[in-house]
């Protein structure tokens, strides 16, 4: 498997100082790919991820109460993009991990999106109902997804100066399958609002709702810039 096209590019990824410097996402990325390309994707699911990966205890782990695998698994797609951004190569295969699933994939690399014209600061969220079941664990992975979302379209560089980008403030109301985002754009300058909007998701209150809930304010976000 090792002169496997396929195992190469992950090897490549594992040996990149991104990964070298984070075992613990590189030990996740380890199980999940050697899994996939052993022909063992059927064994991949958070609860196997949680006692290979993190060593939790099987006769008291439950992976509804314990949300290590959902927020490890959001900040390892955000390291992989990350990774992916910084190598201006465009050849080879690119590992994914599509939103809603723990199974990678390989996919051919391809030219990046331009990016945005929206220049942002994330600050950080507010929960507004801590109280509420799931709320904590929700918002974190969310913050995680943002981040993503930020990297992705909004580039934001060194060479990018603090004063030039718009702060984007999140407060988040979260009940049971229901997840609302209330956003506001505050300008680099003086810090007035310069936008005002908010975003409905409904749904089990997990990894595709958190997704799911990124992509909406983005995709607000940009409607408001163009």
């Amino acid at each position: 498997m090792e002169n496997d096209e396929r195992w190469q590019a992950v090897q490549q990824v594992l040996s990149s100082p991104a990964f070298v410097k984070a075992p613990r996402m590189r030990a996740m990325l380890a199980f999940l790919m050697h899994r996939k390309l052993s022909g063992m994707e059927v064994t991949i699911n958070e609860y196997a991820l949680g006692i290979e990966v993190f060593h939790r205890d099987a006769r008291d782990y439950d992976t509804a109460t314990d949300p290590v695998v959902r927020v490890q698994m959001g900040r390892l797609r955000e390291r992989l993009a990350q990774y992916y951004a910084a190598d201006s190569h465009c050849g080879g295969l690119q590992i994914v991990i599509p939103p809603g699933t723990y199974i990678p994939q390989l996919t051919p690399r391809a030219a990046p999106p331009p990016q945005s014209k929206l220049r942002l600061r994330l600050a950080p969220l507010r929960m507004l109902n801590p109280d509420s079941e799931g709320a904590t664990a929700f918002v974190s992975g969310l913050e995680e997804e943002l981040a993503l979302q930020l990297f992705q379209r909004c580039g934001g560089g060194p060479e990018l100066a603090p004063q030039q980008a718009q702060w984007l403030e999140v407060s988040v109301r979260v009940e049971p399958r229901h997840a609302r985002a209330s956003i506001r754009l505050l300008s680099a300058a003086g810090g007035d609002v310069v936008f005002l909007q908010r975003c409905d998701c409904h749904g089990e209150l997990g990894i595709s709702l958190q997704e799911e809930l990124a992509v909406a304010i983005f995709t607000v976000l940009q409607q408001f810039s163009e």
